[in-house]
C-alpha cells in the first residue's frame, strides 16, 4: 500500500509539471488536428491529384453520387476525362503560379464523363442513342443516363490577350471573342454541319446521318470586356443569340483572375430549362459568387428546332451530355481551375 500511494504521487507531480511546462497541452493539440476534415469542407475528387487547387465554393448541392470533374493541375491531359494532346495551344505551358496557359486558336476544350472517357468524334457517333431531339428529349440523354443534364460548370480563369475588344456595338456579329461555356451538346464539327445552300427543302428523315443535329447545345458566355449573354444552338450551325446584357458591365477584366459558373437545369416536369450566370471578380474564384444573368427557355427560344426532329420549333434542350465544353476563338487565358458537377436544382 505504502510503495502504490508513492508511486501516484510522484505521477501527480510529473503531469504537474508537463502542465507547466505546456507539454500536455502541446500533446492535446497535435491529437485534435489529426481528426479528420468537417463534412462541411469541400473535398477534391481523388484522382483528380489537384494538389494546387482552391476549395471551390458552391451555389446548388451535388446530386448524390452522380458524375463530378475536377481540373488535373498536376496533368490536365489526363487522358481519362481530358485529351487535348493534338492541339498544342491547349496547355502549352504551366506558369509560375501553376495555372496553364492556353495560347490563341480555335480552342474546344472538352471535359467528359468518367462513365464515357474520351471519346472521339467517331465514337460519339457510334454511341448516340438518336439524332431526333423528340426521341432525346423522351430518352434523357445523348450516351448514358449518367451524361450531365442539370449541371453547375466553374470556370476560374485569367484573360490574357485578344486580337480584338468585344463591345456591345458587335452584338449581332459571328466574330466573337468570348469564352463560352458550352452545355448540352455532343460535337460540334465543321464536316458536319448543315449546309442548305443547295438543298433548300432538306429534312433530316431524307438523311443518313445529320450529325449535324449533335451540335446542339447552351452557351453561357463571357468576355474581357466584362460582357455576359447567353447563346443558343438549335444545330451545328444555327445559332439564336441574345444581345450582350446592357444591365450587366463587370468592367475590364484582362490580366485578373476570375472565377465564373455556368448553371443549367431543368424544372420538375422538363418542360422548361433555365440558365444562370454567376461570377466572382474580386476574390480570384474564390467566391463568393454574384448571380449577374439569369434566362428560361420555355420551348419559345429559336425557330429551326424541328429540322432535327423536335416537335417546337423553338423546343427547348433538355437532354444530357458527355460531354463539356471551354470555347474560345482567339483569346489567350490562363487556367486556374475547372469543375463540373451534377447538381439537385432548385424549383422555379
Amino acid at each position: 500500500m505504502f510503495i502504490s500511494k508513492i508511486k501516484e504521487e510522484i505521477m501527480i507531480v510529473v503531469i504537474l509539471g508537463l502542465v507547466s511546462t505546456g507539454i500536455v497541452n502541446f500533446i492535446e493539440i497535435s491529437a485534435s488536428s489529426l481528426q479528420p476534415p468537417s463534412s462541411s469542407e469541400t473535398r477534391l475528387d481523388d484522382n483528380s491529384k489537384n494538389k494546387s487547387a482552391v476549395n471551390i465554393p458552391h451555389i446548388y448541392p451535388n446530386k448524390l453520387n452522380e458524375e463530378i470533374y475536377r481540373f488535373n493541375n498536376i496533368q490536365p491531359n489526363d487522358l481519362t476525362q481530358v485529351n487535348e494532346t493534338d492541339d498544342p495551344t491547349v496547355f502549352s505551358q504551366k506558369n509560375h503560379d501553376k495555372s496553364w496557359r492556353v495560347d490563341s486558336g480555335k480552342t474546344r476544350i472538352e471535359l467528359f464523363t468518367k462513365s464515357a472517357g474520351t471519346l472521339s468524334e467517331e465514337q460519339l457517333k457510334e454511341r448516340a442513342k438518336s439524332w431526333n431531339y423528340d426521341e432525346l428529349q423522351k430518352i434523357g440523354y445523348w450516351i448514358n443516363p449518367d451524361d450531365w443534364r442539370n449541371v453547375e460548370v466553374t470556370l476560374v480563369l485569367k484573360f490574357i490577350t485578344s486580337p480584338k475588344h468585344t463591345t456591345n456595338e458587335d452584338n449581332n456579329s459571328n466574330n466573337e471573342h468570348d469564352i463560352s461555356i458550352v452545355t448540352r451538346s455532343l460535337f460540334h464539327d465543321s464536316d458536319s454541319a448543315y449546309n442548305d445552300k443547295n438543298n433548300n427543302n432538306i429534312r433530316v428523315k431524307y438523311l443518313r446521318q445529320p450529325y449535324y443535329c449533335g451540335g446542339s447545345s447552351y452557351h453561357n458566355n463571357i468576355s474581357n470586356e466584362g460582357h455576359v449573354k447567353m447563346k443558343k444552338e438549335q444545330f451545328h450551325v444555327k445559332y439564336d443569340s441574345e444581345d450582350y446584357s446592357t444591365d450587366v458591365n463587370l468592367g475590364n477584366l484582362s490580366n485578373k483572375i476570375i472565377g465564373v459558373k455556368a448553371i443549367v437545369f431543368n424544372s420538375d416536369d422538363n418542360k422548361k430549362v433555365k440558365l444562370e450566370t454567376w461570377v466572382d471578380t474580386v476574390n480570384q474564384g474564390k467566391g463568393p459568387y454574384k448571380k449577374v444573368l439569369e434566362l428560361i427557355d420555355k420551348g419559345k427560344w429559336g425557330k429551326f428546332m424541328k429540322i432535327c426532329g423536335a416537335n417546337k420549333k423553338g423546343d427547348m434542350i433538355s437532354w444530357g451530355s458527355p460531354d463539356k465544353v471551354i470555347k474560345t476563338n482567339d483569346n489567350v487565358f490562363d487556367i486556374y481551375d475547372v469543375e463540373v458537377r451534377e447538381i439537385i436544382p432548385p424549383k422555379f
